[in-house]
């Protein structure tokens, strides 16, 4: 008795892809992540500047309790003597944050203190009117 092994054979020889097709599939996919991978470097950058911002609005907060609290500030740029988990508090960049008190002499002739908080950026060089600020909005 003979079994026809023609149709196997061809299956068999036909059972994967192609170079090719491989190639093909290699190709999208490079072209996808090429596209893809600045996006999402982009949308990386812009959510550490919103971070940035965040936060710094947070320790002006927790500056501007303790000067309530206690009655003045602690030396200019010092965080020492602050409810912080981290001490000095790290910006995204891992840079530390910096602060300023600013008073301003009102026409009535009390005086307003001001503490702006900034980050250094991404690049190191934001001052505190910069784009990760808590008195740049």
């Amino acid at each position: 008795m003979r079994l026809r092994t023609e149709g196997a054979t061809k299956a068999a020889t036909r059972a994967g892809f192609t170079l090719m097709e491989l190639l093909v599939v290699v190709a999208i996919l490079v072209v996808l992540v090429g596209v893809a991978t600045p996006m999402y470097m982009s949308y990386l950058e812009r959510s550490k500047v919103r971070t940035a911002f965040a936060e710094s609005k947070m320790l002006a907060g927790v500056l501007n309790t303790f000067y309530v609290q206690n009655g003045e500030l602690p030396m200019e740029g010092d965080w020492t003597g602050l409810p912080l988990e981290v001490v000095p508090p790290l910006d995204p960049w891992r840079r530390p944050y910096l602060w300023q008190a600013i008073s301003q002499m009102q026409p009535d002739g009390t005086t307003i203190l001001r503490t702006v908080v900034w980050s250094s950026g991404p690049m190191g060089n934001w001052g505190p009117e910069g784009e990760a600020s808590s008195a740049s909005r």
